[in-house]
């Protein structure tokens, strides 16, 4: 802590020290010759503009916000300015129309400053990535026209009104109108900076906060007040105008700085030795710079480890790192609860894997026995509703066995391999019914046509048409395909022909079969089979199906 002050301390002193003999130096320049006054006044702009340089790269080190660092950075650029164009002045004694117009430049930062301090005020508190809103820009409006009319007054002397019978214009002047509004628009911006400032404070009961920053800008106030009035006595004591006020601005900012008005990031000595987290700083080689009470050395190999993530330690601790400009931090945790957390999680989580297995074989369980039950229900199916086919199979088979007749031994084969035919293609339509129900028309061509497959090995001519125009419905194929069976059973010995058509009849399927069995098939005909037999003595068996399989 101590250190700290000293430093801050030491560097006041300096800034003192240095004003001061450039102060001296310009009471010397009084009572010296023209050429070592000028240098003492070359020696003493040196020294104001080493000083605001400083100043400046010291604000751009310690404040937090992009914005106001921006903004403070710019306040000190155009004093730097200020003090750049009152040398180049005074150094131009005999071009009076330049140093004339080198000293309306003086209204540049005069102006824009106490603009600057607005836009500071206003930019404090907020986010990194705060912007201005977009009114503010309108600021720059009076503060730009009032520079205009002060660079603009040898045309018409609104701000600075000098003698008619004047030779040149130069010391000997009035004020014009125009240079009271151009002053209170500088005093307005300050204090309006100042007032946000103020409000925005967030140091509680302190003093100074209320008190510090008010100093410069009062002793501002009173300097511009008595130097309008040409006080002899203050021009020999605080003639320069510039040093002064940049003095003041440069002062009134600081003090904010200090009193907490405007945030800045010193201190770390004094956060880390308050700090309780185990925290150091280090330079890229990871020796330690700065670190808290708490913080324990570290060997350098395991800081290092950090780089690729958080390093276990004894006791529980986990050493983190990570880098920041200049070298790196390092903090360590303790995180013995979490690891007694975590593995109370393992364990949890080592119970719910046994119990997920155990599920899953539960679970892979239950399906076989579901998909055991589906086969057994659909198995179940198709017994029912081939039963008698299966039966007539094996009536057939014991007379194939039996019958010594070769040709008779051939026609039973025949009638097998058609009733075979019908059971394969039968179970196949029940098993897919109970994915889909609906059929593509490949799967009915499919179906009639391995049977007539099989009835053209007996000698029977077979033909299909189908004129469909989408799919079919599942029970409508198999109540067509059982009709064809139904006729094929009955007329196989006694037909040489059998022809297929299908397709749509006012909405509904419509089959037509037609053979020329010499078999009776009228006890097939029914209210929604018709069964004609033609003077020829053809059958013609006609079937209609509405969706669902309904007969009509």
């Amino acid at each position: 802590m101590q250190k700290v002050n000293l430093k801050k301390h030491g560097a006041l002193l300096c800034a003192f020290l240095a004003v001061a003999a450039a102060a001296v130096l310009r009471q010397i320049g009084f009572c010296v010759n023209e050429q070592l006054d000028q240098f003492f006044t070359i020696l003493r702009a040196a020294i104001y503009i080493g000083l605001f340089v400083a100043w400046g790269i010291s604000v751009r080190s310690r404040i937090i916000q992009p914005q106001v660092r921006r903004y403070l950075t710019a306040v000190s650029a155009l004093m730097i300015f200020w003090m750049t164009v009152r040398s180049i002045r005074y150094s131009l004694e005999e071009a009076l129309w330049v140093m004339r117009h080198l000293w309306y430049l003086y209204y540049l930062p005069m102006l824009f400053i106490p603009l600057l301090a607005v836009f500071i005020a206003l930019s404090l508190g907020k986010p990194e990535s705060f912007r201005l809103p977009k009114w503010t820009v309108l600021l720059y409006i009076p503060t730009a026209a009032l520079l205009l009319l002060v660079l603009t007054n040898d045309l018409h002397q609104l701000v600075f009104r000098f003698p008619e019978d004047a030779v040149v214009w130069m010391n000997e002047y009035r004020y014009g109108i125009v240079y009271f509004p151009v002053v209170g628009w500088m005093v307005l911006c300050a204090l309006t900076a100042l007032v946000i400032m103020l409000v925005k404070c967030r140091v509680p009961n302190s003093r100074k906060v209320l008190v510090l920053p008010f100093v410069p800008v009062v002793l501002s106030v009173i300097y511009g007040a008595l130097y309008i009035f040409q006080l002899p006595w203050l021009r020999l004591i605080a003639g320069d105008v510039t040093v002064v006020f940049c003095l003041l601005i440069a002062a009134t900012l600081e003090s904010c700085i200090q009193c907490g008005l405007i945030q800045s990031n010193t201190h770390y000595n004094d956060l880390l030795l308050s700090c309780t987290l185990r925290v150091q700083l280090t330079d890229p080689e990871y020796q330690r710079l700065l670190s808290s009470r708490s913080a324990e050395p570290i060997p350098l190999q395991i800081m290092r480890q950090t780089e690729t993530g958080p390093v276990r330690l004894d006791g529980g601790l986990r050493l983190s790192g990570a880098p920041v400009r200049g070298g790196h931090v390092l903090w360590t945790e303790d995180v013995s609860e979490l690891l007694e957390v975590l593995e109370e999680l393992q364990d949890v989580k080592d119970s719910l894997e046994d119990n997920n297995a155990l599920l899953r074989a539960e679970y892979t369980l239950k399906a076989r026995e579901a998909h055991i039950a589906e086969q057994d229900r659909l198995y179940n199916i198709i017994q029912r509703e081939t039963a008698p086919r299966i039966k007539l199979l094996a009536e057939l088979t014991d007379a194939f066995e039996t019958m010594g007749d070769e040709a008779q031994r051939k026609q039973i084969l025949g009638k097998m391999a058609v009733i075979g035919a019908y059971l394969k293609r039968r179970s196949n339509l029940i098993f897919l019914a109970d994915k889909t129900p609906l059929f593509q028309e490949k799967e009915l061509h499919l179906t009639f046509g391995e049977s007539m497959d099989n009835l053209e090995l007996c000698g029977i001519t077979c033909g299909l048409l189908s004129e469909l125009e989408g799919p079919v419905e599942a029970r409508q194929l198999m109540k067509m395909y059982d009709l064809f069976e139904e006729i094929v059973e009955r007329s196989i010995d006694t037909m040489s022909t059998i022809t297929v058509w299908i397709g749509p009849a006012d909405g509904a399927l419509r089959i037509t079969i037609n053979t020329d069995s010499a078999a009776d098939l009228s006890p097939l005909g029914s209210d929604s089979v018709s069964a004609l037999r033609d003077e020829d003595g053809e059958w013609q068996l006609c079937m209609v199906l509405r969706a669902g399989g309904e007969l009509e």
